[in-house]
């Protein structure tokens, strides 16, 4: 009795501390960008199917009996092979990629199925998501300690509740879509002061306003203006997919017009004269204020370049 009770004491606080082990802790990013700069994978993408199966079965086969092997070495008391069903395996149509190296149409998403190992529990078929790739929560519990292999199964991610992943809304279709657009704008945030003095004549130069300049309607009239004028050569490498990003400056004078055009960084040195040629044809901007007074305004345009493999 007393060997017995002692063997159930024991799997009682394995138990436990396996329990305590999955318990879901995170912080969220309230940050879009954030979101986007820290994922491999963001797609807009409707559920097609949805399964719950072992965590053994996201694993890749060669790896499997390896792992089950080294996890019984450490004389854990976990065999992948005869767990419950923890894993939900999703098979996801893309709707649109803002962030997919593996160009695939149709992708596989895991999450663990429970909330307490930050499983994201709410895919339903046929519904849209925003997905955002993320940790393999189970990883950490399972194969802790192990060598950090590629034990996954080729082109399947995780998601999980601490990332963005979310129900489809207007709002971060738009944030997605103007962070990929080949074109916007950014705040000058290495300016401190609201204006400075130009050297040449002591004229005062903005980084800050009541009222900011703005291209037409808008960013979205801009993105078009872009795609109708920017005349940039395509990109092409043998290696992977690369982004080149490049920062121009220019001042939008009280008139709208634009004037002192200079690069701010510049990673595309061949498309520095394409840029300069694509600014020179824009119409006046709406000037930005400050008070009731138009002003010079100093903005910085973003120019992103994608270089795409040669397949």
């Amino acid at each position: 009795m007393k060997v017995t009770r002692h063997i159930f004491l024991f799997l009682f606080f394995q138990l436990i501390s396996i329990v305590t082990a999955n318990a879901c802790e995170c912080i969220q990013s309230n940050s879009i960008e954030k979101s986007f700069n820290d994922s491999e994978l963001v797609i807009h993408a409707k559920i097609l199917s949805k399964e719950y199966v072992h965590y053994i079965q996201t694993l890749n086969p060669q790896w499997a009996d390896t792992i089950n092997r080294r996890i019984k070495e450490k004389g854990q008391l976990i065999d992948l092979n005869s767990m419950a069903s923890n894993v939900v395996k999703v098979k996801i149509q893309v709707i649109k990629s803002f962030k997919n190296k593996t160009h695939l149409d149709t992708l596989i998403i895991f999450t663990p199925r429970n909330a307490s190992n930050c499983g994201f529990t709410k895919f339903e078929i046929g519904k849209e998501f925003l997905i955002f790739n993320g940790t393999d929560f189970l990883k950490n519990n399972y194969l802790k300690g192990l060598p950090d292999q590629k034990i996954h199964l080729k082109n399947t991610f995780w998601t999980n509740q601490c990332t963005r992943t979310i129900e489809a809304n207007k709002q971060d279709l738009d944030s997605l879509t103007l962070l990929v657009a080949p074109i916007r704008v950014l705040n000058p945030k290495f300016k401190k002061s609201e204006y400075y003095l130009d050297s040449t004549n002591n004229e005062r130069i903005y980084t800050n306003a009541d009222i900011l300049p703005q291209f037409k309607s808008g960013h979205i009239d801009l993105i078009d203006f872009y795609k109708s004028n920017g005349s940039f050569t395509p990109l092409e490498n043998e290696v992977a997919d690369t982004s080149f990003n490049t920062q121009v400056s220019f001042i939008i004078n009280p008139n709208g017009r634009i004037s002192r055009i200079r690069f701010v960084n510049s990673e595309l040195k061949s498309a520095e004269k394409a840029i300069i040629e694509f600014i020179k044809k824009m119409p006046p901007w709406v000037p930005g204020k400050c008070g009731n007074n138009f002003i010079s305004y100093e903005l910085i345009l973003n120019f992103r370049f994608v270089s795409k493999r040669r397949d």
